[in-house]
């Protein structure tokens, strides 16, 4: 499976998942490609998706990254609902034994 973030909008293998954001004070997510797994965040207290070098994607503004569907005057509004059907997907590959790369483009 292959992630990706371009202008603000998070895609799943090419296709438009949701919005993302920056958040836990970050200005802005670093371009690169990472590996991304699920693991218990202790910090968080729940199961998220953690892209290894940039951090904790989820649904709260703590996170590196914030999934949203609607956009504020602040940012991306996170979304509990586009985080669980990512963690949902990410459990199918990850059981499949795929591997998760997600690839942040400006």
């Amino acid at each position: 499976m292959n992630l990706s973030i371009k202008d603000g909008v998070f895609y799943v293998d090419n296709l438009r998942f949701c919005l993302a954001g920056v958040g836990n004070g970050r200005n802005d997510l670093p371009t690169g490609r990472y590996e991304v797994a699920t693991q218990y965040a202790h910090v968080h207290g729940k199961v998220l998706p953690d892209a290894i070098g940039l951090g904790w994607i989820g649904a709260s503004y703590e996170c590196d990254c914030v999934l949203g569907s609607v956009l504020s005057r602040n940012g991306v509004l996170p979304s509990q609902g586009a985080l669980s059907r990512l963690l949902a997907m990410l459990e199918v590959a990850e059981g499949n034994g795929s591997a998760v790369w997600l690839e942040v483009v400006k």
